[in-house]
């Protein structure tokens, strides 16, 4: 018998099972959009935000404000000048400073539990070298334990006789209720003071004051900081002790802008403010 004929198979086409590859160092471009475009929108919205963590620039920048046109060395009127410098102030010819009556300095020391200004011992030396008083402060931020920022605050600074009270700076909310703040404020004055047998000073805006502070600690020596003349001495009913009317002035002996401001008092009265220990 013949057999029949068998047809020839078709070769089915083997489907094309190799993916496309990524070319290679590209991926990591939309990447990196991506997590600058994050970036971007966290800063925008810690900085908008009321009690962001940068809205502190608002702050000083704006709302304590309102107009930022004087940048002229002093107010009239005011007899005792000063200057509040930090990190941001890294060399400081102190000889020209005090040639242009600066009277005291405000050094940053600490901020929050475990910051410390890398400039704070040398400007502490050197004012106190060249006859400046100087006072030492602590940036306070609500969200940390307030006991553990004060500990941290009297570990870094050693008060001696002559030196200006401990400064309190309390500008930001970190999502804090006012109670919150408030209560760690107090508690922070409170352990300084124990030490020091001193009433610290509280530093802060006009508008952060106002809406925050008023009528809380008008027993504590108050250093506002407010740049629009006309309301300058309008902070409720509490009268201001210091007042940093600029944060553009310019002084010879230091580069770019620095904060200025007056006392509101004789040298007298700010030699009197000073700590005193009880053993002297």
């Amino acid at each position: 018998m013949k057999k029949e004929p068998v047809a020839p198979r078709k070769r089915t086409a083997k489907a094309n099972t190799r993916k496309k590859q990524t070319p290679s160092g590209t991926w990591w471009k939309p990447l990196s959009l991506g997590v600058g475009a994050f970036l971007v929108l966290c800063l925008g919205i810690e900085y908008f935000k009321e009690g962001g963590r940068l809205a502190f620039l608002r702050h000083k920048v704006e709302e304590a404000t309102q107009t930022n046109t004087m940048s002229t060395f002093s107010p009239a009127g005011y007899e005792v000048t000063g200057l509040d410098i930090s990190h941001h102030q890294q060399q400081i010819d102190w000889k020209a400073v005090k040639s242009q009556k600066i009277k005291f300095a405000f050094i940053k020391a600490t901020e929050g539990i475990t910051h410390q200004d890398r400039y704070f011992a040398r400007h502490w030396r050197q004012a106190k070298k060249h006859d400046v008083l100087r006072g030492a402060y602590h940036f306070f931020l609500p969200a940390r334990d307030a006991e553990e920022q004060a500990r941290s605050f009297l570990k870094k600074v050693k008060l001696e006789a002559g030196d200006l009270p401990p400064v309190l700076d309390v500008e930001v909310t970190n999502h804090q209720s006012d109670e919150e703040i408030r209560a760690g404020v107090q508690l922070w004055l409170d352990v300084v003071e124990e030490k020091y047998d001193l009433k610290p000073i509280i530093y802060t805006n006009y508008a952060f004051y106002e809406k925050h502070l008023a009528g809380h600690f008008d027993d504590y020596p108050l250093w506002i900081a407010h740049y629009n003349p006309d309301k300058s001495h309008q902070v409720a009913d509490h009268k201001w002790v210091f007042w940093q009317h600029t944060e553009r002035g310019k002084l010879k002996g230091v580069k770019g802008n620095l904060d200025l401001n007056v006392f509101n008092g004789t040298m007298e009265d700010l030699y009197n403010m000073c700590y005193e220990p009880e053993n002297m």
